[in-house]
């Protein structure tokens, strides 16, 4: 029992013991608290420094500036010919340069079809032609005879007529006998020169016997052209050792031979004839003069009937007449036969004339420009037609690239394009020389990037409707004259020189602001502020942008400056800083014995 008593008080104990500690750290912290409050030196009072920003400038001056236009495009041949014959027929050789790749010169060779067709054309129609001739020479002359005959029946009616007029003289009187008889010397002249006309007529045998001739040898001259022809179409299809001779056309060749000689036969008789006969019609002449005379001296005898003669030679008078209205329209019918031997000359000609085209056109050649083939399509043994595409060509001579603009980057280009007259569609006079814009073309050809120089040759004539678009097209000269060549189809990017700005300034992309606006550093009094300036942009890209709203010597800051305002205090990068501001010094509070501490620096927040 005396020991659960015991317990309870030395708890008791214990949390008086504790309590009484507690006080005492409590009151021992409070005074040293106080003692140090007491003491504690009065803190240093300063303001705090103002805040300015620091900011780079770049101080601009007035440029000239060259617009470069980005654009893009594809290679693209200044001119594409397909190269077609005008002539059907078997390709019997091809030239080297006649191959995919292969480059040719103007008008140069560049294969051959065959024309052995068309050379036998050529000498059909020039027969025909020859044939032809030979009758228009026929024509003209049974034109010579009908003339003959008009100038006989000319003379009859002369003689008749001079008759009459004996007849009237001797039965008006007897006494005219001389006159009669004159009359009679005249008739008898008549028949003189009647006879003189009709000696002209070997003549005119000869020569009608000499176009017979020539007729003959065109006709042989024919059959042996046929001749050879049908020998070589049997040759080609390998029938000439089994052909008849009627499909060699022997028969044909023959006849004209034997027609040939017949007339060469006819020929020297008439020679002959025209060699023997003048002395025989010089005696028939003199035998008519003297019948003339026998004629003179009966007539004297007959002038008991002059009304008997008087009626006959009336009827020779009208049959005179009737003979020259005959003479003379059978005179105007050969006129109809030579206009229409002629008009078939001219058409046989005419046919010549398109064989032998036919048969040069054979020849096929290159367009009239330096180029290359890019696609060929036949080759020796196969027969084309007339208008078939034989291969396609390229021009070399400039390469071509079509560039899209759009219409706002349009002003900042000049395009060279003429002046036209709405009245005449041609391009007025003295206009001034249009400058073509050079364009740099770059294209990258595997792990390598390749250039080539070139100018703006001229627009297309409309805007693409989708994008409102304007195509520029650049031309490169000699695009295969360096390596790698400009070839068609390859994409390329085109960097075009535009129009040059005058007294601008360039700046870099992002010191423009929001708006179009660029901070200025200025300097007013001593200090240096900010200053937001609104300029219009002239041009800008991916890098600059220019204006001409600004005065040389001009700082543009470049910093990004927050909520920039105008009127904001700056610092230029590169300038001292400024000091701080003046400050006192507190008074300290001591307590106690008097001591003061050392004093301390306290940093404003």
């Amino acid at each position: 029992m005396s020991n659960q008593k015991s317990k309870p008080k030395s708890s008791a104990a214990r949390i008086a013991t504790g309590i009484a500690l507690s006080v005492v750290i409590l009151l021992g912290s409070g005074l040293l608290a106080r003692y140090f409050l007491n003491t504690e030196p009065e803190a240093e009072r300063r303001e705090a420094p103002p805040k300015v920003t620091v900011v780079n400038t770049l101080q601009v001056q007035p440029q000239d500036f060259v617009i470069h236009l980005p654009s893009q495009g594809r290679v693209q041949a200044r001119a594409v010919t397909s190269i077609s014959p005008e002539v059907a027929g078997r390709v019997i050789s091809i030239e080297p340069s006649f191959q995919e790749g292969g480059f040719f010169s103007p008008g140069q060779k560049l294969l051959t079809l065959d024309n052995s067709d068309y050379l036998s054309t050529v000498a059909k129609a020039e027969a025909q032609i020859d044939q032809l001739k030979a009758k228009l020479a026929l024509e003209k002359i049974d034109r010579a005879s009908l003339t003959n005959a008009v100038s006989v029946a000319g003379a009859n009616l002369e003689s008749a007529l001079v008759a009459l007029e004996r007849d009237k003289i001797e039965a008006a009187s007897f006494q005219n006998a001389f006159k009669v008889a004159g009359a009679n010397l005249e008739q008898a002249k008549a028949a003189l020169k009647l006879q003189q006309l009709d000696r002209s007529s070997y003549s005119n045998a000869v020569t009608v016997a000499e176009a017979n001739l020539k007729q003959a040898d065109a006709a042989l001259q024919l059959s042996l052209a046929e001749q050879s022809a049908a020998i070589a179409n049997l040759q080609r299809l390998n029938k000439l050792a089994g052909a008849s001779p009627l499909a060699k056309k022997e028969p044909q060749v023959a006849e004209a031979r034997a027609a040939a000689e017949a007339q060469r036969a006819a020929l020297t008789k008439a020679r002959r004839d025209l060699a023997e006969k003048p002395a025989q019609l010089e005696a028939e002449l003199q035998a008519k003069i003297v019948v003339a005379q026998e004629q003179l001296n009966e007539a004297e005898q007959n002038l008991k009937l002059p009304k008997q003669r008087a009626a006959d030679l009336q009827a020779k008078i009208k049959v005179a007449q009737a003979e020259l209205i005959a003479a003379k329209a059978d005179l105007g019918k050969p006129l109809q036969l030579k206009a229409d031997l002629e008009a078939q000359i001219r058409i046989a000609e005419a046919e010549a004339a398109q064989a032998r085209r036919n048969a040069t056109r054979t020849t096929v050649h290159a367009p009239d420009y330096h180029g290359r083939i890019t696609e060929k399509r036949v080759d020796i043994g196969q027969v084309v037609n007339i208008g078939s595409v034989l291969a396609t060509a390229i021009a070399t001579d400039f390469a071509e690239v079509r560039l899209p603009l759009s219409n706002q980057r349009l002003a900042y280009l000049n395009i060279p394009e003429p002046l036209i007259s709405t009245n005449n569609t041609e391009a007025l006079q003295n206009q001034p020389t249009a400058n073509r814009p050079t364009v740099l073309l770059t294209a990258e050809i595997g792990e390598q990037q390749f250039q080539w120089k070139g100018t703006i040759d001229r627009a297309e004539g409309r805007y693409d409707a989708a994008s409102q678009q304007l195509f520029l097209i650049a031309q490169v000269a000699e695009p295969y004259r360096t390596q790698p060549a400009l070839r068609a189809g390859l994409f390329v990017r085109a960097d075009i020189t535009g129009n040059t700005l005058s007294n601008v300034f360039v700046l870099p992309r992002h010191v423009v602001r929001r708006g179009n606006e660029v901070a200025l550093l200025v300097q007013e009094g001593d200090e240096k502020i900010l200053k937001r300036q609104p300029i219009t942009v002239l041009w800008r890209d991916q890098k600059v942008i220019i204006t001409a709203d600004l005065q040389a010597g001009d700082k543009v800051i470049t910093t990004p400056v927050d909520y920039a305002t105008n009127g904001q205090r700056l610092h230029e990068s590169g300038d001292p800083l400024p000091g701080p501001p003046p400050h006192g010094k507190g008074k300290g509070k001591t307590k106690g014995k008097g001591k003061v501490p050392k004093k301390t620096k306290a940093t404003s927040g």
